[in-house]
């Protein structure tokens, strides 16, 4: 997947974290990106990039799953409420203003709004229900439509890179060299007293006068 892509979904599950009012597990976590993504399908564009298939308990995203973890280890998301910490806050508010001038990133967030505040009272084993009631495209069966309980196990459900679906980049190369950076930080990187550190930050301020 290209950096673009990748930091648009990161941006999206921030998003996400902060939308919800409640710790989501994640089952929930799992359950809401994918109707998000299948809601984008229908509106034929990719809401976000992440693959799911048929696993245990319905559709599941290994890249997602591993996203979340990367935003917990890095300090963007708290591990235990499963909300965006002051660096994830930091990030959301710095790129607010660019997702605002792309139609397709507002509609995008749009949808996962709607679909967290939608399921915002349900438990996750009856979202799993729901889900599991869900008519879709099926990418590994075809295109076949079928519910999500009757697709066998470990057969591709949505593939994003795959289905000719419209994807969008909301930030211009400048920011998105930004991002990408940020996103590679970890906590331990950002600290002041370590004088790789010290070198790492005038290098940046130094690159961001240049510009």
């Amino acid at each position: 997947m290209s950096n673009e892509k990748q930091v648009w979904d990161q941006i999206f599950l921030l998003n996400l974290f902060s939308c919800s009012e409640e710790p989501l597990d994640n089952l929930k976590i799992q359950k809401i990106v994918f109707l998000s993504e299948i809601e984008g399908r229908n509106r034929e564009f990719a809401a976000a990039n992440y693959p799911f298939f048929r696993y245990h308990f319905g559709p599941y995203s290994k890249v997602a799953a591993n996203a979340v973890r990367k935003l917990e280890v890095f300090g963007f998301v708290d591990p235990e409420f499963h909300r965006p910490t002051e660096r994830g806050q930091y990030v959301l508010d710095y790129v607010c203003e660019f997702v605002r001038h792309s139609a397709k990133a507002v509609e995008a967030l749009e949808i996962l709004q709607t679909t967290c505040e939608k399921y915002r009272n349900t438990k996750s084993s009856d979202l799993v229900n729901i889900v599991y009631g869900l008519r879709v495209s099926v990418v590994g069966m075809g295109g076949k439509i079928m519910t999500v309980r009757e697709i066998p196990e470990c057969v591709d459900i949505i593939v994003p890179a795959e289905e000719k679906l419209e994807t969008f980049v909301p930030f211009p190369q400048d920011l998105l060299g930004d991002l990408v950076t940020e996103f590679s930080l970890r906590p331990d990187d950002l600290n002041p007293n370590k004088p790789e550190n010290i070198a790492f930050a005038k290098a940046a301020i130094e690159r961001a006068l240049a510009s």
